[in-house]
């Protein structure tokens, strides 16, 4: 469901026939198998940093290859005051996407941001997932998003600066566990996105 719902995303922010996808072999059911890269508004990141609609992430443990690519879309991680003093982030840029994922103690949260996407026709069924309604203010801007279910906690995805994002979190125990009992946990960390690396290409 994960990368399904980080196509809706896509879907949602750019308003088109576009679909974004998280993996290579995820298709939409009758889709060209040509991806396209989506814009991103470098310009509105830089804005959202100077009038502070988007903060910088102030994580202190990252883990990344020294060798890694710059991705060609923002990244952005969620912070607050537990995970920027605890949280150890392993950080898996590629050329247009990256994934990082973090553990405090009982729970693991889980990033992945994506700037590909798979054009549909107009007739395609996944069109229908454009009428979503829900909307938030996510990395320092309203946006419509989905949230979804899942067998370890919940999914957030959004679309912000022209890229898809996902944030997923896992509870080692789900069904106690009020962070993924109740969807509250994880829409605060879609709040409190912040910017991680470059804020131009």
């Amino acid at each position: 469901m994960r990368y399904a719902s980080i196509a809706l995303a896509a879907i949602v922010a750019a308003g088109a026939a576009l679909y974004a996808i998280a993996q290579p072999t995820l298709t939409a059911p009758g889709a060209a198998a040509e991806r396209k890269l989506m814009p991103i508004n470098w310009d509105e990141v830089r804005d959202a940093l100077k009038n502070q609609r988007l903060q910088r992430a102030p994580i202190r443990q990252m883990a990344i290859a020294s060798d890694a690519p710059q991705p060609s879309l923002p990244m952005l991680l969620p912070f607050n005051q537990e995970i920027a003093a605890k949280a150890a982030v392993n950080l898996f840029p590629q050329a247009h996407s990256y994934a990082a994922s973090m553990r405090m103690g009982e729970i693991t949260i889980e990033v992945h941001g994506e700037r590909r996407a798979i054009e549909l026709k107009q007739g395609d069924p996944m069109m229908r997932l454009m009428q979503t309604k829900n909307v938030a203010r996510l990395a320092g801007a309203d946006v419509p998003f989905a949230l979804d279910r899942t067998e370890g906690g919940y999914d957030l995805t959004f679309s912000r600066f022209g890229a898809a994002y996902l944030v997923s979190i896992e509870c080692f125990n789900p069904d106690t566990d009020q962070r993924c009992t109740k969807p509250g946990f994880v829409k605060q960390l879609g709040e409190r996105m912040g910017l991680v690396g470059k804020d131009a290409p």
